[in-house]
């Protein structure tokens, strides 16, 4: 199995777009599928790693940062367990 990590801390290969839909947020620059519903052109999060040189956000002291956006089609309480898995893996 691809353990490939995005820059936000997901696991690709535990996402159900990844690999058929959507090949990886690298592959794809951070033009993931869910930007067209977020209305952007590129993901907040892989767009400053660019920026920044880095290939993840593990160890930026402004982790995480408003650039971590919610889920609208899951609650509260899930996007916390969500983020909470995505700081586990960019501890890692």
């Amino acid at each position: 199995m691809d353990r490939q990590i995005s820059p936000c801390g997901v696991l690709c290969a535990e996402c159900t777009k990844f690999p058929h839909d959507c090949p990886g947020c690298r592959a794809v620059e951070g033009r993931a599928w869910w930007t067209a519903y977020a209305g952007i052109s590129q993901c907040a999060v892989y767009a400053c790693c660019r920026e920044k040189g880095r290939k993840t956000c593990g160890g930026c002291g402004f982790l995480p940062c408003e650039r971590f956006t919610k889920d609208p089609t899951v609650s509260d309480e899930e996007n916390e367990k969500h983020l909470q898995r995505m700081l586990e893996n960019l501890k890692k």
